[in-house]
């Protein structure tokens, strides 16, 4: 096939014309020359979410060079390529021969960083993301201060270092990990060393996630977490920390307690405001004071937040019940010709779920405008149609 125009929309990052043809290709159309060089492509544009599709979906070789003799691996560890680099080691069977991919790229990686590679770079590579995340599959051990000290070198919440530092450190999700976390966050508090406090507050955070596949259901800190969290929720000024201070108190407390953070619900800062939004789902039922605070964020000026306050009502509350109220429904009736895609959706598949043809009628007109799983709103539907069949049947 001409490669031509969908190299060049790998480059300009047209997920819709990328998409249609992968679509369109027979299942082994890029296991040869063409899926070497498309999945370059998407290396070399940064796109490891394409890379993973290419090489776990349509079998594109992951180790044949790349024009110019360019090893895959070596580049992508070089070049601090993280994602590109999880897609390109994926297919590796035992990472702790002498001779893995896994060994080679941390090796490279490493030298990379003693380098100074990147330097200057924006945004900046991620090497420490690299070395962590292949240290950790070759059973390397670090310290929480050290994989801190990996995220702080950038002190960005959304580098991969610092997400990869993270995940690091709540595996285990352990008494003593969250010991650390809670007393880093209390130094920096002492201190003003923001950053330091961003990321031991993310770090409590993480801990309640259960990365660790034999976790407990509820961590054994639930309750001294949900103790240290609570005064913060009126303490906290920076706005990122608030939202980590709200993700994580909703995840460690109980139902009641969680009432606490409707006090954000007017919060300047957008971002606070959809993390309250999105706090509110497992509140609502037998809780008229949460649902009323959701329906004035259903009408939020910020998009994102609108439409996260909309996507909490699509959820079922209880054992296949759905909260329904007439004020509710004329709230999501009056977004469904939002001008924000994602909120039209919402809205749409909350009504949808409590069998209003109103919904339905336009989650059917988006479905229309889906040609494939990269077109806008498709994991969205799927989603839906999930839901749909796990409520009970509609009379």
């Amino acid at each position: 096939m001409d490669l031509s125009p969908l190299l060049a929309a790998v480059e300009r990052g047209d997920d819709t014309t990328v998409f249609e043809a992968l679509e369109a290709a027979t299942a082994d159309e890029f296991t040869e020359d063409d899926g070497v060089r498309l999945l370059a492509a998407a290396a070399y544009a940064g796109r490891g979410d394409l890379a993973w599709d290419l090489v776990v979906r349509w079998d594109a070789d992951p180790a044949r060079p790349w024009a110019g003799g360019v090893d895959p691996v070596t580049w992508a560890a070089e070049h601090g390529a993280y994602g590109v680099l999880q897609a390109l080691l994926s297919r590796e069977r035992d990472p702790l021969r002498a001779d893995s991919g896994h060994r080679h790229a941390l090796r490279v990686a490493l030298a990379a960083l003693e380098s100074g590679a990147g330097a200057g770079s924006v945004p900046p590579p991620a090497h420490r993301a690299v070395v962590t995340d292949l240290e950790a599959k070759l059973g390397i051990d670090r310290t929480p201060d050290e994989l801190m000290a990996r995220a702080l070198v950038h002190a960005d919440p959304r580098h991969d270092d610092w997400l990869a530092s993270l995940c690091r450190i709540a595996q285990p999700e352990s008494q003593e990990r969250f010991d650390w976390a809670r007393a880093i966050a209390e130094e920096a508090e002492n201190a003003g060393d923001l950053a330091r406090r961003r990321f031991a507050l993310d770090a409590i955070n993480f801990l309640g996630f259960g990365l660790n596949p034999d976790h407990d259901e509820v961590p054994p800190f639930s309750g001294e977490a949900a103790r240290f969290l609570r005064p913060r929720l009126d303490t906290e000024q920076d706005p990122y920390a608030l939202r980590t201070v709200i993700a994580a108190f909703g995840g460690y407390c109980s139902r009641e307690e969680l009432q606490a953070v409707l006090a954000h619900a007017g919060h300047p800062d957008p971002g606070v405001r959809r993390c309250v939004a999105q706090a509110f789902p497992s509140l609502l039922a037998g809780h008229p004071e949460a649902l009323a605070a959701l329906l004035r964020l259903v009408d939020d000026p910020d998009p994102a937040t609108r439409a996260s306050a909309l996507h909490s009502l699509t959820y079922p509350f209880g054992t296949r019940v759905l909260l329904d109220t007439p004020a509710l429904r004329t709230a999501l009736a009056a977004h469904l010709t939002d001008p924000h895609f994602d909120a039209r959706l919402e809205a749409a598949a909350a009504l949808d779920l409590r069998g209003d043809g109103r919904g339905t009628a336009v989650v059917e007109e988006i479905r229309r405008g889906v040609k494939n799983r990269g077109s806008r709103g498709a994991v969205r539907l799927e989603i839906h149609h999930d839901m749909l069949r796990a409520l009970t049947p509609r009379t």
